[in-house]
């Protein structure tokens, strides 16, 4: 089986041509009015050479009225058929690619955890606006014209040949030298496509990656190095370009001299001149020729477009491929009531390597437990998180809920038993309702209210002159980070969840605000089983199990009062924090 890099054009053209289905109606009725407007066009010359034959060489003014009124009316035809084909073919190329950019959306949406960690936010930014936009070019633009230039050219060699057989056997034997010339030129361009394509996605990503830190580049001054960085990526950006601009600046001249040396071996060849009887006839014959090569131009000029879809598609097809995850909007009923997690002698390296994150980590956490985790940076505090709402998969051991192994199921199975409050408060460009409900029409005012007063954020929330409908700004920037983290607390306690997740939630706010977080958790603790990543040791000092970790394994672990009397690591550490040092 072919693997995505190997597949070919016809392969990728036809992968992506099978979207058109549910629309062929759309498209018939776009294809019959190109058609018209084509037979249209194709008759002017005929009509010309019979207004010069049959008027103008008998000076009959009936037959030049005639023709005349029969010329203007396939002008006035045309308009009419080339409204109805952009009409159409607009709605058309509108609606596959809404499709389509759904479809991707919702791929990218249900995507694993892990999998936005392996690119750049900005690949898939990429992914859902530059390549399905040059999906609607090749929908909306190029199979349409392509299809167009085709019947073009079997319809003037039909006329060409009804007037002079030899000149259209000339004018036939061009289009296998057009064919390699295409083909010559595919291989090229192509590659050409692929390098702007991954310029625009590392673009794309470099800038987002700089504008989520421009304070940080700005309160140290580092614009100049942030420029330097960036320019390093447009450099590759402009290189991939000129790339692509000397491709198609040989292509298309390449046709234009196909033309001429057409009609200079035509005219050196043969007598047409004195083969063809009538003014009218040579006049049809010289149009026709003409417009034989204007489809070969529009084909070179939309070939462009084509490489330029099949560079997109070669990026989007194997996302579009993927199986569709079973996502569970219920939870399984032998997990719930949530009676006991386990942790049994799991292991957990990122890399799959010796370099575990975890090692050889028991725990067991009973229901309404509150459970601290403290320990030192990177000693596995987060992994530990991560892998209980199944965003990893431990390398050995297992974990348990309930006495069964979480391993058996999708990852949105947990998420309905757990929330998760991250350490910085991420807000949507909204309303506080929005926040909180996570957009969820379903979610009633009281249910909103209530989840507000558990985290101490309803009082505040009155004070405001839009109360819940006040807007957060863009990543929350109209609120204080006490607030933000508030309401993210409060998104969480609003799904009513039997696990909360805790991870260092209180790091980076006010001790008032710390003080309110803590509140928050006596409201509930007994009713949900807690478990929390802290910094602050303050934070965790009446959990009912408070474990240490240092190297991905656990050192100490009890109550408060039993580590401070045993005056091992954690007694250190809280010694530390009480000195401020």
């Amino acid at each position: 089986m072919k693997t995505h890099k190997e597949r070919n054009d016809w392969a990728l053209f036809s992968y992506i041509t099978a979207y058109i289905k549910p629309y062929l109606g759309i498209l018939l009725v776009a294809t019959i009015a190109l058609a018209g407007n084509l037979i249209l066009l194709l008759l002017r010359p005929y009509i010309t050479k019979q207004v010069i034959d049959l008027g103008f060489a008998t000076n009959d003014i009936n037959v030049i009225e005639y023709y005349a009124v029969l010329y203007g009316l396939t002008i006035i035809g045309s308009v009419c058929f080339i409204f109805i084909e952009n009409y159409f073919l607009k709605s058309f190329g509108q609606k596959i690619i809404y499709k389509i950019r759904h479809i991707v959306f919702q791929k990218i949406l249900h995507k694993s955890h892990d999998e936005f960690y392996k690119l750049p936010i900005g690949n898939w930014v990429t992914r859902i606006t530059n390549d399905v936009e040059s999906l609607r070019t090749l929908y909306t633009d190029v199979l349409l014209n392509l299809a167009s230039s085709g019947l073009m050219i079997i319809g003037i060699l039909a006329f060409m040949y009804a007037i002079n057989v030899p000149l259209a056997i000339i004018m036939t034997i061009l289009l296998p030298i057009m064919g390699v010339i295409i083909w010559v030129f595919q291989k090229f361009s192509r590659k050409a496509f692929r390098q702007v394509r991954r310029s625009v996605a590392a673009s794309n990503a470099s800038i987002k990656e700089l504008l989520n830190y421009i304070v940080i580049v700005k309160s140290y001054g580092g614009e100049k190095e942030i420029e330097e960085r960036y320019n390093t990526v447009n450099k590759g950006f402009l290189e991939a370009g000129l790339f692509e601009v000397t491709t198609f600046s040989i292509f298309r001249p390449l046709v234009d001299g196909l033309f001429f040396v057409a009609l200079i071996v035509i005219f050196t060849t043969t007598n047409l001149i004195d083969s063809i009887a009538d003014a009218g006839t040579v006049f049809a014959f010289i149009q026709y020729m003409d417009r034989f090569f204007q489809p070969l131009k529009d084909i070179a000029d939309k070939y462009n477009s084509l490489q330029s879809a099949l560079a997109g598609a070669e990026r989007l097809v194997p996302l579009l491929e993927e199986k569709e995850r079973n996502m569970v909007d219920e939870v399984p009923k032998e997990l719930i009531p949530v009676e006991s997690i386990e942790f049994d002698h799991v292991w957990f390296s990122y890399e799959n390597n010796d370099v575990y994150a975890l090692q050889d980590f028991t725990l067991h956490i009973k229901a309404g437990d509150f459970t601290g985790i403290v320990g030192p940076s990177g000693s596995g505090k987060s992994t530990l998180l991560s892998l209980l709402m199944g965003i990893y998969k431990p390398t050995k051991g297992s974990i348990y809920i309930n006495g069964i192994d979480i391993s058996k199921y999708d990852s949105s199975v947990l998420r309905h038993l757990m929330g998760y409050v991250f350490q910085q408060a991420y807000l949507f460009k909204g309303s506080i309702k929005d926040n909180l409900t996570l957009f969820d029409n379903s979610i009633s005012h009281d249910e909103m209210v209530k989840a507000a007063k558990q985290v101490n954020l309803d009082s505040m929330i009155e004070q405001l002159p839009e109360g819940y409908n006040t807007p957060v700004g863009y990543l929350g920037s109209l609120l204080s980070d006490g607030q933000k983290q508030l309401l993210a607390f409060g998104r969480t306690l609003i799904r009513n969840i039997p696990i909360l997740l805790l991870d260092e939630a209180t790091a980076n706010i006010d001790s008032h605000t710390e003080k309110q977080i803590q509140a928050s958790i006596e409201n509930i603790r007994g009713s949900k089983t807690i478990v929390s990543i802290a910094h602050r040791l303050s934070t965790v000092q009446d959990a009912n199990e408070i474990v240490y970790i240092e190297y991905g394994k656990i050192k100490e672990k009890g109550s408060f009062n039993e580590l401070i009397e045993l005056k091992g690591a954690f007694y250190n550490l809280w010694i530390r924090q009480k000195s401020g040092s």
